[in-house]
């Protein structure tokens, strides 16, 4: 019997690797809808399909993870359930938004802390790059070749703004870009501005405000290799250059936009001076700290408390919080979870760890000012696993050793 649980378990071992490259590469599921939609018979079915294929996944690799998980994992995911179910019961105005919302946000999102939790980004780092090269490269053959078809580009020009797809690429694009800039390897940086160019393409600029915040304190702050002072003095020089010239050049990129086919929507806001413009999400936060004026709102409106007022999401990280679970409550949950990451950023040894933190705060913390909410985020709750293992490895490694037993001291 022990024999067949620890074969099972090995077994299981493959699968939860599976789930690991799955969690980071989510994005090739809908590249595996359009391959089963070319097939015969299961064509009409690609949700049903990816369904199944997932499912099998997370249940085959299930053993894995419970033996791997502790009693705080046990307590956050219990303590995240309670709560959940707690605002359904007592939000009864969210009650709507809160059911739609439950399955992406208790059963795809919250198990991302397990991920983050379990990571091992040293073991798991070259991988993770095939990964990120494959969904860069799927995305530029789809958009710059595929869609390009004559047949496609009605499709296509109904959806020029492509904010969805954007940010669902942005962590692979900081990936290659951090491969790139740490190993100082050509051929992952080329493939960073590829993805760069993408996202130029698809109109929004919350990611491009991300990709490049991370970008510049990574390679001017973290970065130190032979000539790199000369190369981060001519890039500075360059950027000199753009900002002495950005008509000229700005108009260059939009007749290489122009001549793919993509969307020059970025590039037409910076030429009328529009990039930085509001677009509306000063008047939702202002709308939003008046109904928390409100006398009777001293625990907030709840998870998905935007939902009543006709709003998705606060566009702000920290009226997210506040909005949610009222001004005092919601300061001290943020206080909470922000010592968490600052206290593992501080206290981490590795290197490679604190790169990886870096990117996985860049592409949910600031992306949450553009879009989003944290709620429903899964690598929000993977950077908050990973923090926590941090911290509990470097309490493991600073614990004092254990006394001698008594037969040591009188030998």
């Amino acid at each position: 019997m022990m024999a067949f649980v620890k074969k099972y378990i090995l077994t299981s071992e493959v699968f939860f690797h599976l789930l690991i490259f799955l969690a980071w590469g989510s994005m090739l599921l809908a590249y595996m809808r359009g391959f089963v939609g070319m097939l015969p018979i299961i064509g009409n079915y690609q949700l049903e399909t990816e369904a199944v294929v997932v499912t099998c996944i997370v249940i085959a690799a299930l053993p894995s993870v419970i033996n791997r998980m502790a009693t705080i994992d046990w307590l956050f995911l219990f303590g995240c359930l309670c709560i959940y179910t707690l605002h359904i019961g007592i939000y009864y105005n969210n009650y709507d938004a809160l059911i739609e919302n439950m399955f992406p946000t208790l059963c795809l999102a919250i198990p991302f802390f397990i991920i983050g939790r379990t990571l091992d980004i040293k073991q798991y780092i070259a991988p993770m790059t095939a990964i990120s090269t494959l969904c860069i490269v799927l995305d530029a053959f789809y958009f710059l070749i595929y869609m390009r078809n004559p047949a496609k580009m009605a499709e296509r020009m109904a959806g020029e703004y492509y904010m969805y797809q954007a940010y669902r690429l942005l962590p692979h694009v900081m990936f290659m870009f951090w491969q790139g800039i740490r190993l100082v390897s050509v051929w992952k940086i080329l493939l960073g501005i590829l993805g760069f160019f993408l996202i130029i393409a698809y109109g929004t600029r919350g990611p491009l405000g991300c990709l490049g915040a991370f970008c510049l304190v990574y390679f001017f702050f973290y970065t130190k290799f032979r000539f790199s002072f000369i190369i981060k003095s001519i890039l500075i020089c360059l950027g000199g250059i753009v900002v002495l010239f950005p008509q000229t050049i700005l108009l260059f990129l939009q007749k290489i936009l122009s001549s793919l086919d993509m969307s020059t929507r970025i590039v037409e806001r910076m030429l009328g001076g529009g990039l930085f413009h509001d677009t509306g999400r000063g008047f939702i936060k202002m709308k939003l700290y008046e109904y928390l004026d409100r006398p009777d709102t001293f625990w907030g409106y709840g998870l998905f408390g935007c939902s009543r007022f006709g709003m998705k999401y606060p566009h702000d990280y920290i009226l997210d919080f506040i909005f949610s679970f009222g001004y005092m409550l919601g300061s001290i949950i943020l206080i909470i979870l922000s010592y968490i990451m600052l206290k593992a950023y501080i206290v981490c040894s590795s290197k490679l760890e604190r790169g990886f933190m870096l990117l996985l705060a860049s592409c949910t913390l600031l992306k949450y000012n553009f879009s989003s909410t944290y709620i429903s985020e899964g690598l929000y709750f993977a950077l908050l696993g990973f923090c926590t293992t941090v911290l509990i490895k470097h309490r493991q490694s600073n614990a004092p050793l254990p006394e001698k037993g008594i037969s040591e001291k009188t030998q």
